[in-house]
Parts: structure tokens; C-alpha cells; sequence
């Protein structure tokens, strides 16, 4: 997604073109390549089909129902016509088909037999999905295809669908998933709360703060889309008398100052590392101000306006954000900025490229809040329905500067669009799906992935001149994992089935295959200059969702069989530690050693997780194999040797970054424990949390081994007489003489009402 955390954070589909040409594998996208490919550069609103490879859609008209290609009339599927002789003849001499492996498996649970009193059937049905599985089972012994043959003796096209509708098991949607939107994640610190917030820049004047923000936004390209040149940008702005009197440049700050203190700080900020509600205060009065600048400008508008709206609707209070939405798309309709088309392919012109570059970052925007739990959707269209609009590309003004912003957005796009179609064919429309149709799409998926370049696949033996394309590639596979995600998450088993279908859980294995294969993504950036700026929360915590519901699937499962599915290719020992390498890998931010809220939002979830399924699992004291090999946490960069060289120094830079935010945070910590309470609010550092913690987290004394049966206080005495309730964040004093007073006494923990990340302890044991 546009991840939403960073700081900025329906279509339907043609068939692809029977033939593609093959992909460059330059850094450069070849557009003539892609014409016929939607997955590469257009989206069309022609007629829908089952293959996902078609651009965003409008509703088609009811006649095409009933018309051929030719504009005529067909023949109604309930005509009364008998069929032919040629028809009947076809029916008698059909070939039966064998049975698949999921249909042999719902016919092994029923039973058929005649006895004196007549014929008793008997069905080991254990779960909704088996009952659905075995009606779909009985339906397809009556042969379905006889009355459509003769209907129409008339030839007529045989869409996508029809193929794949011939047959096929149905899949069940799981409820729970179907109801919450795909891309929603809980945050705090949204803005537009407070009233008249002042700004508490300090010693630095306030323009210092805008020229660092503004300085962010450019360098930082992971984050930022380049809508903006920048060459002209800076021209306007230093030709301004008060640029931070204006819409753009205060739009800028909300999204860019919370990231630029953490990672990209300068001298005079230091007052605001650590100090959550001081950041929050200054980007409150940042958002006020682009307010107030937008309320003297909303009836005249510009591409400042557009932009600026863009970037200050990811940080909006959620009920107010579809306004600015739905002003940003007004205001480009308005101004008649629309994308350049296929039909337009030719136009090399650089001002049409940036036109589309701001239109799809505004359809992106759109997307991601109705997926995020929108009400509304305000999606901009284009000049002419129907027409197929071209996806950004790189251009000559691009070298050295953004063209690989450019690629990386440009595969992003894409597998937005897919996620797109998925939320509006498959989770929001209740018709049928057939086992067929979901591997259908997830084979698109796998041939879109096997089509990508060689620098944007991991492991894939590329040589990277620049540690900045490896970003990129972390990039595509992080939105390319989820999205994969997404599509199988709608059709896992319920939590509690003990014999779920075969089906759900091949979906369940593959969204468990991604989320592991997501970690390792989401830390392989801590290793590159500027990868750091890369993490996205969210797609962390929607992996760490997975692992833990596999967890529970799998101790459900009555049979040995179905919990092998579910780790089929997945290490044991890899899957039973994926919750304890999630929040490892979510402590070593730098966003969590600041303790930000919304990181530690997550790990507040990750440890209660960590702590339930400990509950359920035995000390397992096997080791790996003596020939698997440890697997690493990360991907590596095949880099030139000056580019390495290069990395390395500038991963130099990054730890000094990280040290001064120790050593920073240390003093704030100290500091805050003088000032306030010991019996209420309890600050901690990252320091004291790695002497006390960290053998938890990096290296677990035993590993979770889960068991099918059900929890009982029993059977669990013995694994959890040695655990504390949850992990305590408190300094190392408390800690210790805590620990020896109250050893294995349960503690509630609860938020302080002013200080979000501090606790209070209270009431050790409310029971007595």
C-alpha cells in the first residue's frame, strides 16, 4: 500500500493478449513491450472477464448480456428449443470425467449402504465447509451442460468464466476476514484534534524546520512519489517571502516532519526525539496552518492545491479524510489534469508524464482509504470512459535523480490495481467462487511475478550498481507478498474447525509461506543507507496476523495430515518462532526505540500473542538438523564492489544516526524519572530494555511446539509456572526488586489518560 505508517499512508479485468513479447530486463520499461499487457501499462473499462489482467473497469451495459460481437440479438438461455440431433447425440457419448483430489476427498466422508429398513446414508460432515463441499459434490452428478447446448445452436464466444465454471468445488469465504476491510490497520496519532495547536519548533526558526522537511521530502524517495519537480519546486520556494505561510509547504511538513526528526534530523531537533506528544503538538499546528492556507484557496485551485491535498488526507482524522479526498479529485478535474492514454503513447511530453504521475498517485490514494475502512470512494476518471489509460514511465528528466522512485512505483501500481480487483470481485460480491477460479488468479500472480525484471526479484542472482535498486526490489516483493496474502486470506478454515477443507488450507500454507517470506523483507532494509526509511508496520503486523491464525488453525486441526498441509515447504522451527522474530524484527526500528505509539501499538499485540500461544504449546528441546543450515532474516544485495564500498559507509552514517537516538533517549529517560511519579508513570530506554529482554526476544529458551488438544488450566500448570504474564516495560531497578517481591503474580496493565506510552501498575492481584 501507500504505506500508510510511513507517514503518507474497482476494477474489473480483460484477458491478457494471448501473446507477450518478452520483458526488458534493462532499467528502463519498455512501453511498446506492454501495449497489450495490463498488468504492465493500461487500464480498460471495457467488458469484465474472470482474468485479472484487465485495467480498472466501468459497469458494463445489461445488453452485452444478450448481444453477440456483431450487435445481434442472442437466443435467451431459457428458449424453448429442443436440442439437435447432434446435440443428443454428443450427450450419449460423453466421456466421464475423473473426480479431483478435493472432490475423492468429500466423497471419503459419505457413505452410502442398503439395509432391511432401506438405504441409509450416512455423511462424516464436521464443519460448514465440509457440508457446503458435499451438496456442491451431489450437484455436480446431474450433468448441467445439455439444456445450454440446446438452447442456441448458434455459435457464440466462451468467455473466461464459462471455462472455468464447467466445473469445480466452491469455495467457503471466511466471514471474519470478508468483513474487515483488507488494508485496515489501527493507528493512533491522527491530526486535526486540537484546537489552535502552537508550534514548539524551539531555538530553530520555523523556516529551518520547513527547509528540512521540504529537503525529506525530495531526498527520501522511498516514500514519496516524485509528482513534484524539483528544480521548480525550489525556485518557487526560495522565491517565496514566508513559504511557511503556504498550503504546499505546510502539507509537506505534516507528512514528511514526524520521519525527518527520527531519520533525517538536524541540529536544534533534539528536544523532539522521544518525546512523542512534543512531535504530535508541532505536526497538529503544521495540519492547522495547511487549514487555514487551504480555506483562503480551496475555490481557486492549483497543482499545489492537488498535491497538498494528497499528502495531508493520510494524516487526517479518519472521519474527515474522504473530504480532502474528494477535494483533491474536484480540484484535478477542475484543472483538467488527466493521464496520458494508450492511444497517446507517443506523447514523450515530460508535463503529460507528470499528469499521470499525479493522477495515479490520487487514484492510489482513493484506493487505499476505501481498502483501509472508507465509506466513500472518490476515484478520479478519466477524460473519455472507457479509454485504457498508460501507467507512469521513466523518462530522460528522470536519470540520476528519480528513475528509480519511477520504477518502483510504477510495479507498486500495479499490484495495487490487482488488490483493487480482488476487493471488488472476490470480497465484495457474494457469488460463488470455484477452487478453479482462485488458482486461476493466484497463477496470474505467479506468472506476474516470474515476469518482472531480474533486479526487482530476490535471490535472483542480479548484480545491483546501486544499493538504491535493491530498495526498490524490497519494495515490489513486500507489496507483492501481501497481495498474495489477500487473495487466499478470504478462503482459510475458521480458527477453531477441526477438520477444515483440503482447499482452505492450501490457501492457508501459501498466505503462511508469504507472511514468513515477509519478515525477512521487511529486515533487509535495515541494512541498506536508506532502506531503514522502507519499514512499513503495517505489512509487518498483517504478517504476524497470519502466523499467529495459522497457529491456531493448526493446533485445531484433528488430523496429522491436515497439519502437515498447513507447514508444506515451511520449517517447523521457522513457523513455531515467526511471532518472536516479527517483534525482534519490530524492536531493532528506530521508530520503537523512539517509542513511537503506533510501533509499540504492535508490539503490545505481537507479545499478548507470543504469551497465548505459549500457553498452548510444550518446551520443544529439538535442535535443527545437523544438514539444514540456519536460514537468515534477511535478503542480501549482490553489489558491485564500489557499491558495497559505498553502503558500508553509508551504513556508518546510519549507526551513528542510531547511536545519538540511544544516547538521546537515554537522557530523556533520565530526565522523565525525576520529574515524574515512580508509583505511576514509568519511562524506560532501549538500553534497559535489551539488558533485561532481550534473551526473550533473540534468543527464546525454548521454541513454541503447538498440540492439537484443547487448553485446560491441567495441562497447562507445568509450561507456564516459569512465564511471567506478559512482558513488563519498566527500568531495571523495578524490574529486579518487582520480579523478587510478585514473582509469578499476574499484573493489569493499563494507559495512562495523558501519556499514551506510559503504564501504570495497579491492583497486582484484584482475584484476593
Amino acid at each position: 500500500m501507500p504505506f500508510d505508517t510511513l507517514g503518507q499512508s474497482q476494477k474489473r479485468i480483460r484477458s491478457i493478449e494471448e501473446e507477450e513479447e518478452e520483458e526488458d530486463e534493462s532499467l528502463f520499461i519498455n512501453h511498446d513491450t506492454y501495449k497489450k499487457d495490463w498488468l504492465f501499462n493500461c487500464w480498460d473499462t471495457s467488458k469484465p472477464s474472470l482474468d485479472i489482467e484487465e485495467e480498472l473497469t466501468m459497469a458494463s451495459s445489461p445488453a452485452s448480456d444478450v448481444l453477440d460481437p456483431t450487435g445481434q440479438f442472442q437466443s435467451s438461455v431459457y428458449s424453448l428449443s429442443l436440442p439437435s440431433p447432434k446435440s443428443t447425440s454428443a450427450f450419449w457419448n460423453q466421456t466421464p470425467s475423473i473426480p479431483s483430489s478435493s472432490e475423492l476427498d468429500i466423497w471419503s466422508k459419505f457413505n452410502l449402504s442398503y439395509t432391511d429398513v432401506g438405504i441409509n446414508m450416512e455423511a462424516n460432515v464436521t464443519s460448514a465447509s465440509d457440508l457446503h463441499l458435499l451438496i456442491d459434490a451431489f450437484s455436480k452428478l446431474c450433468n448441467t451442460s445439455l439444456p445450454v447446448v440446446a438452447h442456441d445452436s448458434s455459435p457464440s464466444p466462451v468467455s473466461g468464466d464459462d471455462d472455468i465454471n464447467k466445473s469445480g468445488i466452491k469455495m467457503c469465504r471466511n466471514k471474519s476476514h470478508k468483513l474487515k476491510p483488507i488494508n485496515y490497520f489501527a493507528s493512533v496519532g491522527r491530526l486535526g484534534q486540537l484546537p489552535r495547536p502552537h508550534s514548539k519548533h524551539g531555538q530553530i526558526s520555523l523556516k529551518q524546520v520547513a527547509d528540512a522537511c521540504v529537503d525529506t521530502y525530495f531526498t527520501c524517495w522511498i516514500r514519496n512519489t516524485p509528482i513534484l519537480r524539483r528544480d521548480e519546486f525550489m525556485t518557487w520556494y526560495n522565491a517565496q517571502p514566508d513559504p511557511t505561510n503556504t498550503l504546499i509547504v505546510n502539507a509537506i511538513c505534516v507528512s514528511t516532519f514526524r520521519h525527518m526528526v527520527l531519520h533525517h534530523s538536524r541540529s536544534g531537533l533534539e528536544h523532539f526525539v522521544g518525546d512523542q506528544d512534543k512531535i504530535q503538538d508541532q505536526e497538529e499546528y503544521f495540519f492547522d496552518q495547511a487549514r487555514e492556507c487551504l480555506s483562503q484557496s480551496f475555490d481557486r485551485p492549483d497543482r499545489f492545491t492537488v498535491i497538498a491535498l494528497h499528502l495531508i488526507v493520510f494524516r487526517a482524522e479518519p472521519s474527515r479524510r474522504h473530504h480532502y479526498a474528494g477535494m483533491a479529485v474536484s480540484a484535478l478535474h477542475e484543472l483538467e489534469i488527466y493521464p496520458r492514454t494508450v492511444d497517446e503513447a507517443d506523447d514523450e511530453s515530460y508535463e503529460k508524464e507528470m499528469d499521470t504521475r499525479l493522477w495515479w498517485s490520487i487514484w492510489a490514494m482513493d484506493f487505499y482509504l476505501y481498502s483501509a475502512g472508507g465509506t466513500l470512494k472518490n476515484t478520479p476518471q478519466p477524460r473519455i470512459p472507457g479509454i485504457q489509460i498508460d501507467l507512469p514511465r521513466v523518462m530522460e528528466q528522470d536519470i540520476d535523480e528519480d528513475e528509480i522512485s519511477v520504477i518502483a512505483f510504477i510495479h507498486c501500481l500495479r499490484l495495487w490495481k490487482i488488490q483493487a480487483h480482488f476487493l471488488s470481485v472476490v470480497y465484495e460480491q457474494e457469488s460463488d467462487m470455484t477452487l478453479e477460479q482462485l488458482q486461476e488468479y493466484d497463477r496470474q500472480l505467479l506468472d506476474f511475478y516470474a515476469a518482472l525484471p531480474d533486479y526487482l526479484k530476490f535471490d535472483s542472482g542480479f548484480v545491483y550498481g546501486h544499493e538504491d535498486l535493491f530498495l526498490a526490489c524490497i519494495r515490489v516483493n513486500i507489496e507483492y507478498n501481501a497481495t498474495r496474502v489477500i487473495l487466499h486470506k478470504l478462503f482459510v478454515p475458521d480458527a477453531n474447525d477441526p477438520r477444515p477443507s483440503r482447499s482452505s488450507l492450501e490457501s492457508l500454507n501459501i498466505c503462511l509461506k508469504m507472511s514468513l517470506k515477509q519478515l525477512p523483507a521487511l529486515n533487509s532494509g535495515a541494512f541498506l543507507p536508506n532502506g531503514r526509511c522502507a519499514f512499513d508496520r503495517d505489512e509487518l503486523w498483517r504478517a504476524s496476523e497470519v502466523i499467529s491464525m495459522a497457529m491456531d488453525v493448526y493446533r485445531s486441526c484433528a488430523s496429522i495430515q491436515d497439519r502437515a498441509l498447513i507447514l508444506k515447504d515451511i520449517r517447523a522451527n521457522e513457523f513455531e518462532n515467526g511471532l518472536i522474530k516479527a517483534l525482534d524484527i519490530l524492536k531493532s526500528t528506530m521508530e520503537f526505540e523512539a517509542q513511537s505509539r503506533n510501533w509499540i501499538q504492535v508490539s503490545d499485540w505481537l507479545e499478548v500473542e507470543i504469551r497465548r500461544h505459549q500457553l498452548y504449546s510444550n518446551p520443544r528441546h529439538k535442535t535443527e538438523p545437523p544438514t539444514q543450515t540456519p536460514k537468515l532474516d534477511y535478503f542480501l544485495a549482490n553489489l558491485k564492489s564500489d557499491a558495497e564500498k559505498k553502503r558500508q559507509a553509508g551504513m556508518a552514517d546510519t549507526d551513528k544516526i542510531k547511536h545519538d537516538l540511544h544516547r538521546r533517549m537515554s537522557v530523556s529517560s533520565t530526565s522523565s524519572n525525576y520529574s515524574t511519579s515512580p508509583t505511576l508513570n514509568y519511562n524506560f530506554s532501549k538500553s534497559s530494555w535489551n539488558d533485561n529482554e532481550s534473551s526473550f526476544i533473540k534468543k527464546p529458551n525454548t521454541n513454541m511446539q503447538f498440540v492439537s488438544s484443547h487448553f485446560s488450566p491441567t495441562s497447562t500448570t507445568t509450561t507456564t509456572n516459569n512465564t511471567t504474564s506478559f512482558v513488563q516495560y519498566n527500568p531495571k531497578s523495578f524490574h529486579t526488586h518487582h520480579q523478587q517481591n510478585n514473582k509469578n503474580q499476574p499484573k493489569f496493565r493499563y494507559f495512562s489518560p495523558k501519556k499514551m506510552n506510559k503504564y501504570m501498575f495497579i491492583d497486582d492481584n484484584p482475584m484476593l
